[in-house]
């Protein structure tokens, strides 16, 4: 069972982003899963590293279309992606102690998990209006 549902609640009504969040979803989902097998001592570092590989390939793409949309957001995004990007960091190295790894991983699921759903809903939700009216759709 997945830990991170998506819904349509969810949907920027930007299709690029949409399948990125769902990906990052993903990739959270692949993290529990892996805790629930018993291989999370071999699997919990790379699948952070994963997260934080896509996490900044998704940052980037979608502030490249604020900065197209003319995004008035666009600094605290910046600020807060930046942010998010720290704290992967610091699981990243946490993780790298193996007995560490069960620790980061309930950590990640929770604050990531959490941040992610709440940033999704409240900020990317305001760039909407901006995206759409620049044609992206």
């Amino acid at each position: 069972m997945a830990l991170f549902e998506w819904s349509e609640e969810l949907s920027v009504g930007v299709s690029e982003m949409d399948l990125h969040h769902r990906k990052l979803f993903d990739i959270m989902n692949s993290l529990h899963e892996a805790t629930q097998n018993d291989n999370a001592d071999t699997a919990v570092l790379p699948i952070i590293e994963k997260m934080l590989s896509y996490t900044k390939y998704h940052f980037d793409k979608e502030e490249q279309l604020m900065t197209t949309a003319n995004y008035t957001g666009l600094p605290a995004q910046k600020a807060a992606h930046q942010a998010f990007i720290a704290k992967l960091e610091e699981f990243k190295a946490q993780a790298s102690m193996e007995k560490m790894a069960i620790f980061v991983v309930t950590k990640l699921n929770t604050t990531g998990g959490e941040w992610l759903k709440q940033h999704i809903k409240v900020m990317d939700k305001q760039y909407v209006k901006f995206m759409h009216d620049a044609g992206i759709n």
